[in-house]
């Protein structure tokens, strides 16, 4: 086999794997969507591919204040989150009970999962460190 058609050979061999990795991508297998608000969330249930499991969802939202009920014979964790402000909540079900130290009533959270009849059931969350995106007083920044 000549030297140019090994180079013919690498370079179509390169080009089928991102071709393939770039497929994969556009099918949406195994990808998140970007979070959105829950209000945001909750108008478009309806509209939602239910069926569709391999799509994650992301939910941001606040921890209800007196929301958390942690269930530790079934080892799982149920709140409700809302927008600032706002009256309406999503309930979210985590199927852990180890949850973030941050974690707790007002927190800012974005929980990893998917919709289930009128449930969030999260496989992962998230908790937001306050500190890192408030400025710090006397700054005047």
């Amino acid at each position: 086999m000549g030297k140019g058609t090994q180079i013919a050979i690498a370079v179509l061999t390169v080009f089928a794997g991102a071709a393939w990795v770039l497929g994969l991508s556009a099918s949406g297998e195994g990808t998140f969507s970007y979070y959105e608000d829950v209000g945001s969330f909750l108008a478009a249930g309806a509209d939602r591919d239910a069926g569709d499991t391999r799509r994650g969802q992301r939910v941001h939202g606040f921890v209800v204040e007196g929301s958390i009920l942690k269930d530790l014979g079934a080892r799982r964790v149920d709140f409700r989150i809302a927008d600032p402000g706002s009256e309406r909540t999503l309930p979210v079900r985590y199927h852990d009970i180890d949850v973030p130290d941050l974690f707790r009533d007002g927190a800012e959270v974005v929980v990893e999962g998917r919709a289930e009849a009128g449930t969030f059931v999260a496989r992962k969350v998230m908790a937001k460190c306050p500190s890192k995106y408030e400025v710090a007083p006397g700054t005047g920044a």
